[in-house]
């Protein structure tokens, strides 16, 4: 017992040197857990476990400001910095001036440190007792400790592709960059046994040492969770963590296709001896095949979304189906303190009398992705058709509880996607409650199209997508994807990415990975306000997607570098 508090207490003050912490009240009994609630027992384990899970829909845990409220802000923002989701009118838009990429996405910035590593730090705690209880023959430390891996390995997964500097074709953005050595860095590792000391001079670690972090606990975790079944949606099981495995191959797949250099550079990093193994890749088509092999994994078990599922007015998109894997799960009114402006529901939920929508504020589809879903798409559906916006009566092929005068406040492209928990349109305590997928199988067929075409043939991946899509999506049978080469292909899978995938916040990762432009600009943009309509570079990573490390944290730890300043690189035109 008193080893196992040495380490955790060493765990919990290298992790207090984070700038932030003495900013946060750890009183929340269901999300942080505190030594003062620490003893050897399972049921400690256990509420330390249930800690990971709770964390992710904890608001609050910073300032209490537009970007604080858990994970699921940080999914929304990512849907703020792309190209296909704008809102009716501005006017009650409090993230405007991130979409605008001013100095706010600094602030955006800040609090995602903060998060992050608030959530690696419940991890390691996790982590730490877990270890020493196992080592005692605890019949549930096994389990705990996978999902120590899995949310440590979740979280350093997105830090590193959210914080680590990509070309951006702005020359005085690139060229700082690479002057003050930012270029190929991602962020500190925080390790459950690092004392204060080490962490005061911990530097951000190259990408090729990150990934082998990660890929190290993703390893553990699969074997930690051999056999275990998820209590709920919220926590990991085997198959998210080969979800994490797919989307972590397919980051290094398309970076080692781009860039040879980096390639070489992370095969001479298997012989490095910081313990955390070897990935034993010679090329980008190895990876390739890793991406096809664990989202063929992550697949069984797991079954599409039907049109039903998707559309059904009181359990879309807020209940648990056959197609997720993992989801942010909200089981009271507490967590999100009964409140419209920091919870998803409350801001994308159109439907609702007490949303977001009260204000006239609607999230809606960018005009040029939903002109290029087919008539045969039954996602169409998910937003409202600008010749059916304002009709007196609801069109047929809509299914919601709106009555005729409801639906006639609808404004054009506004979604129906997401519906409030358990279909309330009235009672915010009773809609505010529900969950939010975090990973569908649907990523992962996708994510195995854009490998095959690599290891097999891009007529290969274009007649599984268009099976796919017409198997699972359209009505008629009409979609075909035509594409002959790996540049059509690519583009056709993402429309298909950005469709499925609106409003949950995984397609920016996928823009930062093929550095794809952000287009708000254009010939009957519905982006209402000027100066949101940014158009990025083609060919690089739009500025703002590149997030940077606080100033302040140099205070606490000395041996970071810090990337130029993005905001207001890019300007509306």
């Amino acid at each position: 017992m008193k080893k196992y508090m040495n380490r955790l207490f060493v765990a919990l003050g290298a992790a207090s040197m984070l700038g932030f912490t003495g900013c946060i009240e750890e009183t929340f009994p269901t999300d942080m857990a505190t030594p003062d609630q620490v003893s050897s027992s399972s049921q400690s384990l256990q509420y330390m476990t249930n800690s990971l899970p709770a964390y992710i829909v904890t608001k609050s845990t910073y300032s209490g400001g537009d970007f604080d409220w858990g994970y699921t802000c940080q999914m929304y923002v990512r849907e703020l910095y792309g190209e296909d989701f704008p809102s009716n009118d501005d006017g009650y838009n409090m993230w405007k001036y991130a979409e605008r990429a001013s100095s706010e996405i600094l602030n955006v910035a800040l609090y995602s440190f903060s998060y992050y590593y608030h959530l690696i730090k419940n991890a390691n705690n996790v982590i730490v007792m877990a270890s020493d209880l196992a080592a005692t023959g605890n019949a549930n430390a096994k389990a705990s400790l996978g999902q120590g891996y899995g949310f440590r390995a979740l979280s350093y997964l997105d830090m590193a592709r959210l914080f680590e500097f990509r070309p951006t074709g702005v020359e005085r953005l690139d060229n700082a960059a690479q002057k003050d050595g930012v270029m190929g860095i991602t962020v500190p590792i925080l390790r459950e046994n690092m004392t204060v000391n080490e962490y005061k001079n911990n530097p951000c670690v190259p990408f090729y040492t990150m990934y082998r972090f990660i890929m190290n606990d993703l390893n553990k975790a699969e074997e930690c969770l051999e056999g275990y079944k998820q209590s709920t949606i919220a926590f990991m099981d085997q198959s998210v963590i080969y979800g994490l495995k797919a989307r972590l191959w397919l980051t290094m797949a398309t970076r080692f296709e781009n860039s040879p250099e980096d390639l070489a550079k992370q095969i001479e990093a298997d012989a490095n001896t910081d313990g955390y193994g070897v990935l034993g890749i010679t090329s980008a088509n190895d990876c390739y095949q890793k991406v096809a092999e664990y989202a063929q994994k992550a697949i069984k078990g797991h079954t599409p979304l039907t049109e039903e599922e998707w559309t059904d007015p009181t359990t879309g998109f807020n209940t648990p189906q056959s197609s997720w894997l993992m989801g942010a799960s909200v089981t009271s009114k507490e967590q999100v303190n009964n409140t419209t402006w920091h919870q998803l529901i409350g801001i994308l939920a159109s439907e609702t009398t007490w949303g977001f929508n009260q204000y006239n504020f609607f999230r809606c589809i960018g005009k040029s992705l939903y002109d290029q879903i087919g008539s045969g798409d039954w996602r169409k559906n998910s937003w409202v058709a600008p010749a059916d916006a304002g009709k007196s009566a609801v069109p047929s092929q809509y299914k919601t509880n709106l009555t005729d005068a409801t639906w006639k406040k609808l404004p054009a492209y506004s979604n129906i996607k997401f519906r409030p928990g358990s279909g309330s349109l009235v009672s915010r305590e009773t809609g505010s409650i529900g969950d939010f997928p975090m990973m569908r199988v649907e990523e992962m067929y996708f994510d195995y199209f854009e490998a095959i075409a690599h290891t097999q043939s891009v007529a290969d991946a274009a007649a599984a997508l268009q099976e796919f899509v017409n198997k699972y999506r359209y009505t008629d049978n009409s979609y075909t994807c035509t594409a002959t080469t790996l540049k059509d292909f690519n583009k056709a899978l993402m429309v298909q990415r950005r469709i499925e995938f609106w409003g949950e916040g995984i397609n920016m990762f996928d823009y930062k990975r093929l550095r794809l432009a952000v287009t708000r600009n254009y010939n009957g943009t519905n982006y209402k306000t000027d100066f949101i309509r940014l158009n990025s570079n083609a060919g690089y990573v739009a500025p703002w997607m590149n997030y940077r490390i606080p100033e302040s944290e140099l205070t606490y730890n000395q041996a970071i570098i810090l990337a130029p300043d993005p905001s207001s690189a890019i300007v509306a035109q």
